[in-house]
């Protein structure tokens, strides 16, 4: 029997941006990635609250979103109490064309989720690639769809060639900078594949398509899925 408990903030989760320069600004991508890696992400590690990052490009060159961040956190106490605020970890710098923050430059959508469950048949390294899979349920389907995930969904999944393991998270908060409202997707699973994966610039469904499947996809509000390639790993992930 399964249950699905709401979030907390506490406890491990990660912080997950989606990030792209705004059409017509002066920051280019080289200058934006040496930003994140030579200034923002070792800062966010200084903290101690955040160990580890990797970041990560859609396989699709056709996705919406380009560019992916993954912060894992350990414990989401100081996130909710505001230690990871501008004061501790700048969003300025002197390599931008102006004094602005990053975000005058670019376009961001993150959330803030915790851990609902870690699915591992055995210890392996970290991944190479990745399957992101974002569900919003009919309201009432949370059980439903968290049921599916361990009872069937995971196990298949493990099948697949070069399968690591699969981490699943429930939102807590979900930010943007562009105006608009979040789009929800309070269910991101993350699938994990090494060496032999077969994995496309899409990810297709598993063969074969059980019943519960459909009944999951069918009644689900939204759904965001995509492929994504490993680009670089710091902090504790880059030492694995």
């Amino acid at each position: 029997m399964s249950t699905s408990t709401a979030p907390q903030w506490s406890g491990p989760g990660i912080m997950q941006s989606f990030i792209s320069l705004k059409p017509g600004t002066k920051l280019s991508q080289e200058t934006l990635e040496k930003w994140f890696e030579e200034e923002y992400i070792p800062a966010i590690l200084d903290t101690g609250i955040v160990t580890s990052a990797v970041t990560w490009k859609a396989a699709d060159p056709e996705y919406k979103h380009q560019g992916m961040v993954i912060y894992k956190v350990p414990d989401l106490t100081p996130v909710k109490e505001g230690k990871l605020k501008d004061d501790a970890v700048s969003r300025k710098s002197s390599l931008f064309p102006t004094d602005g923050p990053v975000d005058d430059f670019i376009e961001f959508e993150s959330r803030i989720l915790s851990l609902n469950q870690y699915f591992e048949v055995e210890k392996q390294p970290e991944a190479t690639k990745i399957i992101y899979a974002a569900l919003q349920p009919a309201p009432g389907g949370e059980a439903d769809l968290d049921a599916w995930y361990r009872e069937e969904h995971n196990e298949q999944m493990s099948k697949e060639p070069g399968y690591k393991r699969t981490t699943r998270f429930r939102q807590l908060l979900h930010m943007r900078n562009d105006g608009k409202t979040p789009s929800g997707l309070d269910f991101v699973a993350i699938h994990e594949f090494g060496e032999g994966n077969k994995l496309g610039k899409v990810a297709g469904p598993l063969d074969p398509i059980t019943d519960w499947t459909k009944r999951c996809m069918s009644e689900s509000q939204a759904i965001d899925v995509a492929v994504f390639t490993k680009v670089k790993s710091f902090g504790k992930a880059a030492e694995a």
